[in-house]
């Protein structure tokens, strides 16, 4: 399929363009490009089509909330490569996914991943009755996106993707790094980021990295699914657990996924974050605890929220963050519990009691907060 002629095409530049600008248009780099945006379109159509084409330096920065990351941040111009490439080749790369994956997939996600785990429980159930201990194996992939193969990634999109320019144009954006450093001099990106010299790494930063790191790991949902057979398999990116009735069984399900990931992907499980457990503790995946009967969120992930909402507070004080920054920021959380059970949680973060009058009466009314702190 000729996706290439279409994605260099200035109607479908200027599609993805829109897109990219959306929450950044008054951003200087945004305002620029759109002041001369028939030219710069115009040019990068040329560069593309005469393979002149090469990625600009990253921005690179380091965020520690929940976990360090180290973020490579393509430039303006680049992002608008990026979608277009991916309007073009994710829908067909789209098809060759197993449903029970999650992660940065038109109607899926979060939320999917979660209903789907919980259909999981109450399906095993209904087979195995409630006598039955259940158990779930837990993994997570050690430094993912750092640790993907430039080689083996470029080998398998070569299978689906028959069109060389396209080929050409996506290996251009796995193995082109280079980053800004200070006075405007331009460097390799760390290898915290990507690894050249080893040929490892996608910075997280690219919309075209989401869409790879799917690719990527199809091929274990393909070994689970076709070879293993397991029938309640589920991946959100590099977090996928299994269920089954035999402890014994996930034992040696645990040790072939092992051998696969080493020897097909170069990659290998965290050691710390690899568990045989009972669902009966609750199956902890996309930030929440699932049960059976009912969902609650996990609690690493209030923590977090708590410590964030009063840093933002000190902000607010400060005059460097806005109450309806805050307030936003608030109901995206809010957002977040209502998929779980935690109407009591969300009163006790987002509510203060106030007694009735009558100081025989023993219940207790809540006031909501003009703002939720």
């Amino acid at each position: 399929m000729d996706y290439f002629n279409r994605l260099s095409n200035v109607t479908n530049l200027l599609h993805a363009y829109s897109r990219v600008r959306l929450g950044k248009r008054t951003k200087p780099i945004a305002l620029v490009y759109d002041y001369y945006l028939e030219e710069n379109l115009g040019k990068l159509s040329f560069l593309l089509k005469t393979k002149k084409y090469a990625p600009n330096p990253y921005v690179y920065f380091v965020i520690t909330d929940p976990k360090t990351r180290h973020i490579a941040a393509p430039h303006f111009r680049d992002r608008i490569v990026h979608r277009a490439l991916v309007n073009q080749i994710e829908p067909y790369l789209d098809k060759k996914f197993i449903y029970d994956s999650y992660a940065c997939r038109k109607n899926k996600g979060t939320h999917f991943g979660l209903t789907r785990v919980k259909k999981f429980l109450m399906a095993a159930r209904s087979i195995y009755g409630n006598q039955q201990t259940l158990y779930f194996l837990k993994c997570d992939v050690q430094k993912y996106f750092q640790n993907i193969s430039w080689d083996i990634l470029i080998s398998i999109l070569k299978r689906d993707i028959k069109d060389p320019d396209t080929m050409e144009l996506i290996e251009t954006i796995i193995t082109n790094h280079k980053v800004y450093k200070i006075k405007g001099k331009i460097e390799n990106l760390p290898d915290q980021v990507v690894s050249i010299a080893n040929r490892v790494g996608i910075p997280i930063g690219n919309l075209t990295s989401q869409l790879f790191a799917n690719v990527y790991l199809n091929e274990l949902d393909q070994y689970v699914k076709h070879t293993l057979k397991e029938r309640w398999y589920a991946r959100y990116m590099d977090d996928f657990l299994i269920i089954h009735h035999d402890k014994d069984h996930l034992v040696k399900i645990r040790n072939e996924i092992r051998a696969f990931l080493s020897n097909r992907l170069k990659l290998t499980l965290h050691p710390r974050k690899v568990a045989i457990q009972r669902v009966t503790q609750g199956v902890p995946f996309v930030g929440y605890r699932i049960f059976y009967d009912h969902i609650v969120v996990r609690a690493k992930t209030v923590q977090r929220f708590q410590k964030r909402l009063r840093k933002r507070k000190k902000l607010v004080q400060e005059g460097l963050f806005t109450e309806k920054e805050l307030k936003a920021m608030c109901d995206s959380f809010v957002g977040h519990l209502k998929h779980a059970d935690a109407h009591g949680l969300q009163k006790f973060l987002f509510y203060k009691p106030k007694p009735t009058t009558t100081p025989k009466e023993k219940t207790i009314k809540y006031q909501q907060l003009p703002l939720p702190f």
